[in-house]
Parts: structure tokens; C-alpha cells; sequence
């Protein structure tokens, strides 16, 4: 895995400042071995995503923030593969609301077969 030439991190051993870069950096790592999306374009979309946040003038792209790109790219291949098909209800402090599934749908129609 080779990491975007800015990120000062061991590869083998990252460092996270905060629990949520450790999380979208194992999120974008566990899409991409359950095969959603090559890592190559995790990698040349995050370039890209660092790219457009260098192009930016200085008064108006904000303090640099490594993971905030990252979590930038994974919504981008989030959203360019569809791999969240319904929206993620929130509640008022903006967090995530489970889904109530029902598991029992067309389930005894699987089995008939």
C-alpha cells in the first residue's frame, strides 16, 4: 500500500490524533479489500481531492487536515459506486440513526428454490 506522498505516517504503522482518522483510514481500507473499489482509485482520487484543496487560494481552503481529505475521497467513491443505496437518516446532533430491516422479506421465497 503506498500512502499520498504528504502523509507523514509509517505505512506499516499509522499514526491517528484522533479515533475518527482511524476509522475512515480502516474504512476506505476494508472497501477496498471487499473489492468495492481498487485502491489505486482511493489513492488517484485523494491526489485529486489534495489537488483541489492546494488550487484553492489560501484564504478560503481552511487549516491543512490530512484525514479530512481522506474522509473527502471516501465520500466521493462512496457516492461514485453507490455503496450507500438509501440515505442515512440523522438525528439532531447529526448522527446516524439505525435502520430498522426487515430481515424476514422475501427470505422464504430464497429457500423455495
Amino acid at each position: 500500500m503506498r500512502l499520498h506522498a504528504t502523509c507523514t505516517t509509517d505505512e506499516a504503522a499509522p499514526q491517528f490524533d484522533h479515533e475518527w482518522q482511524r476509522r475512515a483510514f480502516g474504512l476506505a481500507l476494508a472497501l477496498s479489500e471487499f473489492r468495492h473499489y481498487p485502491w489505486s482509485e482511493f489513492q488517484e482520487t485523494l491526489i485529486a481531492t489534495i489537488g483541489e484543496w492546494e488550487s484553492t487560494p489560501e484564504s478560503g481552503r481552511g487549516q491543512w487536515q490530512y484525514y479530512e481529505h481522506w474522509v473527502a475521497t471516501l465520500e466521493k467513491l462512496v457516492d461514485r459506486h453507490q455503496l450507500l443505496t438509501a440515505p442515512v437518516l440523522t438525528d439532531a446532533g447529526d448522527h446516524a440513526l439505525p435502520v430498522a430491516h426487515d430481515h424476514d422479506h422475501d427470505h422464504d421465497h430464497d429457500h423455495d428454490h
